[in-house]
């Protein structure tokens, strides 16, 4: 099994931090972790796009780290439903406070 994590800033204040695993080359989980920098200078998860539980799905936090919403995403092909967990994050970060 391959591995593989990096960080990525969007934007000043907000960057994705993501972590996947492949066998035999095909997608078989992710984590996308959308952050956000406080005010005090900490890092925070303001939305997560994963594959436990067995699907892809989004998670979205309030500030005290509390889930407020959890999506299923429709995909069923892993390496697709990264794909539009990215986009999603690079095109929508503003609205995941």
């Amino acid at each position: 099994m391959g591995e593989r994590d990096y960080w990525t800033l969007l934007v000043p204040g907000v960057r994705l931090a993501t972590e996947y695993m492949t066998h035999k080359g095909q997608m078989v989980s992710f984590v996308i972790r959308l952050e956000k920098l406080r005010e005090d200078g900490e890092w925070r998860l303001a939305a997560r796009y994963d594959t436990c539980h067995g699907w892809p799905h989004l998670d979205v936090v309030n500030g005290k780290g509390e889930l407020v919403l959890k999506r299923w995403m429709e995909e069923r092909d892993i390496g697709e439903a990264f794909q539009q967990a990215l986009l999603d994050f690079k095109k929508n970060h503003e609205k995941y406070k």
